[in-house]
């Protein structure tokens, strides 16, 4: 059975995350941390599936019979909002963005060119992997 990858965009709110993906209409997650809103969004799936099966009907085919593998992205002040160990005065000198921009698109005040997130992701990444490289 084939998989389809549907990208899915991880939201913060007041009172914790939403995951929703315009190819899943009318489907979302919701939970107090990411890891729970990416496990309400498959439960909710996995109750549709269940129904239809239940009822004697197919499932809508953008469900592909529940063979889905979710690709996360994040808008920028989720990210950091999961990420609360991320300073972002300190991340956006290292990555050469001013600061004060980078705390407005934490913040939400203003939204990062397709440029900036590039930037910020590809920062991000090398983080990673220079973490990765740490022995304690």
């Amino acid at each position: 059975m084939k998989v389809k990858k549907i990208t899915a965009i991880i939201e913060a709110s007041s009172t914790g995350f939403g995951v929703y993906s315009d190819k899943l209409p009318g489907i979302t997650g919701y939970g107090e941390t990411i890891e729970k809103a990416k496990e309400d969004i498959k439960d909710a799936i996995k109750d549709i599936l269940e129904m239809c099966e239940e009822e004697g009907t197919a499932a809508p085919g953008y469900l592909n019979d529940g063979n889905l593998e979710f690709v996360y992205k994040y808008d920028l002040p989720s990210l950091f909002a999961h990420f609360g160990m991320l300073d972002a005065t300190n991340f956006a000198r290292k990555i050469n963005l001013n600061p004060s921009l980078l705390r407005q698109y934490k913040s939400g005040l203003t939204t990062a060119s397709e440029k900036q997130k590039k930037k910020i992701e590809e920062g991000l990444h090398e983080l990673g992997r220079q973490l990765l490289e740490v022995r304690l």
